[in-house]
This record gives C-alpha cells, sequence and structure tokens, in this order.
C-alpha cells in the first residue's frame, strides 16, 4: 500500500520555514562594489563641501591656552573597549581619566582642540556638545574632538545593543558629568590663554608599532607627530599624536587606566608644564612591546614614546602666527554593510538597530601652518604617506587623528576588502570603499583649506 504524504507536517514546517525565508529576505542584502566616485552618496558630499568652505582668518597675533579636568567616574562603572568584557565593571582606579583642552583665539575668531582619556569621543556625547557649546557662544564647529582611544577607560556611554556590548549600561548622569567637564575646560583654557610661540615636529618611532592586519612592516604610520607651544611667559605644552592601538593593557583586566598613552603624558610633563596625547591614524596599528601585558608594559612604551619627543623638543623652530581656521562637513554616507559572508551583509534596518544611527562628519583645525584632520573612524595609518606628500606640496605640515565624535568603524585600504581579518570584516561598517572615500575627501579637505587661506591672504 502506497504511503500517503504526511501532509499536517509538510503545512507545519511550512508555517515556520516561510517567515524565517521571508526574514532572511528582509535581513540580508548583497555587498555593493559600485566605485564610490560615482555615487550619490560622494556627489553629495562633494556639493556640500564646495558651498561650505573651511572658517579661516588672518587676525591677531595667536594666543593659546590649556586645561585639564578629571572626567573619572569613580567604580563601580562600565569599562570601554573589549566587547569580550560586556562592560564589566572597573574595580579601581589605577590612574586617572581627564580631558585636556587647548584653546586658540587670533582675536577674530576662536577654536579649541579637546583630547578625551577615552576609548572613542562618543556619538551621544558630541550630541550633548553641540547643545551645551551653543549655550557658552560657541558653534558645535570650533570644537575639535578627539580620544586617546584607551581600551580601559569608563563606558556607560552607548545607547543600543552594540554600545552596551562594548561599553556597558548607559548613563544619562554620567554622560551628563563630562559633557559639564568638557565646558569647564573650555573656559579654563580660554581663560588661561596668552600670546604664544608655536611649532611643530616629527620624530621616527617605528620600534613602537607594527601593522596587525597583513603583517607588512612596509606599511607602517611610524611618525610621531607633534606640536609645541610656548606662552609669552615661558610655559610650554606639547599636543602629539601616535598611530599605535592603546591596547597594551588586555581585556581581562579591570582596572581603569589611561594605558601607555597615560604614561606618555605623565612622562612628558616632567619636562614640560603640559602635555598631551591624542590618537592617531590607528587602523590596523599595533603597540610594539617587550614584556607582558601590564602596567610595566604601559610605563615602558609611554616612557619610550616621551624619550622620541624630549631630545628634540628645544631645536623646533617656533614662530608667532595670526592664522586660525576650522571646519566640519557632514558626510553623506552609503548603506551600511556589515556583513556575514565575503558577498553579502546585514540590512541597514538590522544594523541601525543594533548600532545606531548617527551623523558622521570629517573636522579640520587650521594652527598657523599647521592642519589637523580629524576622522569619524578608526582611520588607518595606511594612508598617511600620501595625505602628508600633498599637504607638504602646501607648504603645510599635517596631524590625523581619530575619534572625532562620529564612528563609521575601521577604515582601511580598499585592497585589503577580502582578507578575513576582524578589522575588515567584522568593523567594516561601509564596505569596500570607505577608507578610500574618507581619503578623497581629505585631500580635497587640505586643498579647501590651501584656498581658503589664500584668499584670506
Amino acid at each position: 500500500m502506497k504511503k500517503r504524504p504526511n501532509y499536517r507536517f509538510l503545512r507545519k514546517a511550512l508555517f515556520f520555514v516561510l517567515p524565517l525565508l521571508l526574514l532572511l529576505a528582509c535581513a540580508i542584502r548583497k555587498n555593493d562594489v559600485t566605485p564610490y566616485a560615482q555615487t550619490a552618496y560622494y556627489k553629495e558630499t562633494i556639493n556640500t563641501l564646495q558651498k561650505q568652505q573651511p572658517v579661516i582668518l588672518q587676525g591677531d597675533t595667536l594666543k593659546v591656552g590649556w586645561a585639564k579636568l578629571s572626567i573619572t567616574p569613580p567604580p563601580p562603572f562600565p569599562l570601554a573597549g573589549y566587547g569580550k568584557r560586556l562592560g564589566k565593571k572597573y574595580t579601581s582606579v589605577h590612574d586617572s581619566v581627564y580631558v585636556r583642552t587647548f584653546a586658540f583665539n587670533n582675536g577674530k575668531q576662536e577654536a579649541y582642540f579637546i583630547v578625551l582619556d577615552m576609548l572613542v569621543t562618543p556619538m551621544t556625547l558630541t550630541a550633548a556638545l553641540n547643545d551645551a557649546s551653543l549655550k557658552v557662544g560657541l558653534k558645535p564647529e570650533q570644537l575639535y574632538l578627539s580620544a586617546t582611544h584607551t581600551h580601559t577607560s569608563f563606558g556607560g556611554w552607548g545607547e543600543k545593543l552594540m554600545g552596551w556590548v562594548m561599553a556597558g549600561n548607559y548613563s544619562q548622569e554620567q554622560l551628563n558629568k563630562t559633557t559639564d567637564q568638557i565646558i569647564k575646560s573650555i573656559k579654563l583654557a580660554r581663560a588661561d590663554a596668552e600670546i604664544a610661540k608655536v611649532g611643530y615636529g616629527k620624530t621616527y618611532a617605528g620600534h613602537l608599532v607594527g601593522n596587525r592586519l597583513n603583517g607588512e612592516e612596509s606599511v607602517r604610520d611610524t611618525t610621531v607627530r607633534f606640536m609645541r607651544f610656548e606662552q609669552r611667559d615661558g610655559d610650554v605644552a606639547v599636543l602629539a599624536a601616535f598611530s599605535a592601538h592603546a591596547t597594551v593593557l588586555p581585556s581581562k583586566q579591570q582596572i581603569l587606566s589611561r594605558d601607555y598613552p597615560g604614561a606618555f603624558v605623565d612622562a612628558l610633563e616632567t619636562q614640560v608644564d603640559f602635555a598631551a596625547f591624542t590618537a592617531g591614524a590607528v587602523a590596523s596599528h599595533r603597540p610594539v612591546y617587550h614584556h607582558e601585558d601590564s602596567f610595566r608594559s604601559v610605563d615602558s612604551l609611554g616612557t619610550q614614546l616621551s624619550r622620541t619627543i624630549i631630545p628634540v623638543l628645544p631645536t623646533i623652530e617656533m614662530h608667532y602666527t595670526n592664522t586660525l581656521g576650522y571646519s566640519r562637513l557632514p558626510l553623506s554616507l552609503p548603506a551600511p554593510e556589515f556583513r556575514i559572508s565575503d558577498n553579502y551583509h546585514l540590512a541597514p534596518w538590522l544594523f541601525y538597530s543594533l548600532f545606531g544611527n548617527y551623523p558622521s562628519f570629517v573636522s579640520s583645525l587650521q594652527v598657523g601652518d599647521v592642519l589637523f584632520l580629524g576622522a569619524p573612524a578608526d582611520y588607518s595609518g595606511e594612508y598617511m604617506k600620501e595625505l602628508e606628500q600633498l599637504t607638504a606640496q602646501q607648504n603645510n605640515k599635517l596631524m590625523v587623528t581619530g575619534f572625532n565624535g562620529g564612528y563609521m568603524g575601521y577604515l582601511t585600504p580598499s585592497r585589503h576588502y577580502m582578507l578575513d581579518e576582524y578589522e575588515v570584516r567584522d568593523m567594516n561598517f561601509y564596505g569596500k570603499w570607505g577608507g578610500d572615500y574618507l581619503t578623497d575627501l581629505f585631500k580635497k579637505v587640505i586643498q579647501a583649506h590651501r584656498q581658503s587661506t589664500a584668499t584670506e591672504q
């Protein structure tokens, strides 16, 4: 006797399978590899740049001031930096974390360089600062935001699920306190400002940084870039950038710390009155140290890095300037591509539900002939050579920093797109061309600053 099909089972199977297939169809998209220069988002951003040029003015002799304030929440409080921690709380404080602020004023306009001892400048904090800056008479674009990128600072600033994974439970109270301290640091730096000479320097620290993405030791940003400021009364400050991740301390460590940037600043401040460190183009760049991942290695790396600068500080050519400029270029972005395979990614709506949907921008700050460019990302040091060459052709110097208050994930050269590595898979949020796209925009912002400076002169 022929066995009849089990239609009841088939109906039940279809009842479960069809919704699953429908969900997959809604949740998964094929990757878009259209060259960025052919896209609408690129053309929109270029159009915005043409309408929104950098604000650069020649004024009186530049005044510079500086200040720092603690932003350390007392323990226990969530740590930020490693997803595997799931926002576990730190139990003690090894070294406090700060906001360090430089104030610049040439009589016609003012701008501020702000560096936080945090993993990033969180987007939630950027939004709060946008509102707070207006209340003290400043435009948001006058605040150039950056971070040291220490992976052992406090969290509590991420609203969505992935924000909780990276930084623990959200705390509006701590966000408000951090915002208030930043605004206070701006006021203190402004009050401290005096006529000052400025200078720019570079040193080599290739022994302290490696390429963790592909092992190509020739493709690294090995340069320590820094500015030296000397007020009329003789006080000296240094602002330095370096491209090695602040990841000496491991994820299992549950003590608040600035990691090696803190040790670097402390060592430098034995020689100068004030110092600050900001993360440079850190994507794919790891710190090199020769002991275990401990505070011993933190101190050693920070001290070694300071020793690349201290001997050359007296030799830096110093001069007065009256040029000050800034900009904040809003970015139009492609749909996010959080990849689940070589050719497919999560649908944008699912990405936004996990990570949030926040604006990104390129920030810039010009102090004399030194141009700072701020990336909303872990931006790769592999791009630095070509950017620095372009800036040098225009008789300017360049410092690129990350974590400017937006976040696009890791931005690396498109040639690495198919590597099966964390940086270009899990943390590449905007597809094959994200890094090349931002680099193109950096070049155009460099040119815009040059044109605006020439017009002002």
